[in-house]
């Protein structure tokens, strides 16, 4: 498995639960019937503060992702070599990051074409809430659909993306 696979699959993950302690949480507050929960301002707080919790996470994810990357490949080029030394190793393991980093074309058009898909779940989600307030449904419920929209879009950016590094991508 390649680098930005992995890379993918960890960010894609992180990101899946968020969303889920989110519907746990959203749940949880609507069934409680609070007074609280039936305000905007409190939803609007509530989102906000998830959306601070999933970027603090993918920082501190991708941070221990780097780490772990780098001893993995640490492990990796002593088992192959018993007789290299740490200094020959830290040089081997900083062109090997510097290589499985590098974008290339290929993974610029990966990106494009599976963002795409996010696009076309927030445009629907948009869609969606909208049609929400037409219908008379509560403000909370388009913002909810709204929020959802967009996390259901990056979930599913992510499984495209990884579908592409597998299968790789036709120029069409």
């Amino acid at each position: 498995m390649t680098y930005h696979e992995k890379k993918t699959i960890v960010t894609s993950v992180t990101g899946l639960l968020i969303t889920l302690s989110y519907l746990f949480y959203a749940i949880f507050k609507y069934n409680e019937g609070s007074a609280e929960s039936l305000t905007l301002k409190f939803w609007a707080t509530t989102m906000l503060y998830f959306i601070g919790i999933g970027i603090i996470a993918i920082i501190v994810i991708m941070i221990l992702f780097h780490i772990f990357y780098s001893i993995h490949l640490a492990i990796k080029l002593k088992m192959e070599n018993k007789d290299i030394t740490d200094k020959e190793i830290e040089v081997k393991i900083s062109s090997m990051i510097k290589t499985d980093t590098t974008e290339d074309e290929m993974g610029k058009l990966i990106e494009l074409k599976s963002m795409r898909i996010g696009f076309i779940f927030a445009g629907i989600g948009f869609m969606m809430s909208l049609f929400s307030i037409l219908l008379g449904y509560s403000p909370i419920i388009m913002l909810n659909i709204l929020f959802l929209s967009f996390s259901t879009g990056s979930a599913f950016e992510g499984l495209l993306q990884l579908y592409y590094y597998r299968k790789g991508i036709r120029h069409a």
